[in-house]
C-alpha cells in the first residue's frame, strides 16, 4: 500500500546458540534437541541479532500492526524456531502454542499469534503479530478504564496506550 506511513526502530541484541555442528547433526538425524547429548555439545556462543521493528496500519483490519525482521550478523534471516527465542519476546509468550514452518498459534485459534508475510508498505518479508484480535483486546481495556477521567479528545492516545499494553504481554520493548 504505497503512501502508508510507518514507524521503525532497529535494535541489536545477542542470542545464545549452540555451535552449528549440533544443530546440523540434530537436523540431519531428524531428532529432537532433547535427545542430543548436551554434555557432549560444544558450548553455547553468543550471536548478534539485528531486529528491525515496524508499526504500520493493517490495510485489512484497520488497526496498527507490529511487524519485524530478525537477521543474524551475516544478514541471513532467522528461522521461526530462532525468532521465537530472541529477547524481543517475553519468555512465556508462546507457552502451549503450536509451531509450524511459518506461524505460531494456539490450536483452537482461527488466526496465528505470529505469522509471516510482506510488510504492507515496504513489501519486504517480515514476521508480524496477527492483528485479527487487536480491536477486541483494546476495546476490552478501554471499556475497563472508561471511568478513569479521560476526555473524548484523548481517545486515540488511549487507544494506542491500550494497544501497547496488549503488545507488552508478548513483547519486551525494553530491548
Amino acid at each position: 500500500m504505497p503512501g502508508f506511513g510507518f514507524m521503525e526502530r532497529v535494535t541489536t541484541t545477542m542470542k545464545q546458540r549452540r555451535a552449528t555442528i549440533v544443530d546440523d547433526v540434530a537436523q540431519d538425524l531428524a531428532i529432537d534437541e532433547e535427545t542430543v547429548d548436551c554434555a557432549a555439545a560444544p558450548p553455547k556462543a553468543l550471536h548478534e541479532v539485528v531486529c528491525r521493528q515496524y508499526i504500520v496500519l493493517s490495510p485489512t483490519f484497520q488497526v496498527p500492526t507490529f511487524y519485524f525482521s530478525a537477521d543474524d550478523s551475516s544478514g541471513a534471516p532467522l528461522v521461526l524456531t530462532e525468532v521465537s527465542q530472541i529477547p524481543l519476546f517475553r519468555r512465556d509468550a508462546f507457552d502451549g502454542a503450536q509451531v509450524t514452518a511459518c506461524a505460531i498459534g494456539q490450536a483452537s485459534a482461527t488466526f496465528p499469534i505470529l505469522s509471516f508475510g510482506d510488510h504492507p508498505t515496504l513489501d519486504v518479508p517480515c514476521w508480524y503479530l496477527h492483528p485479527c484480535g487487536t480491536s477486541a483486546a483494546v476495546d476490552e481495556i478501554l471499556e475497563a478504564t472508561k471511568d478513569d477521567g479521560f476526555e473524548a479528545e484523548d481517545y486515540h492516545l488511549r487507544w494506542l496506550e491500550a494497544w501497547f499494553t496488549v503488545l507488552s504481554t508478548i513483547l519486551d520493548f525494553g530491548i
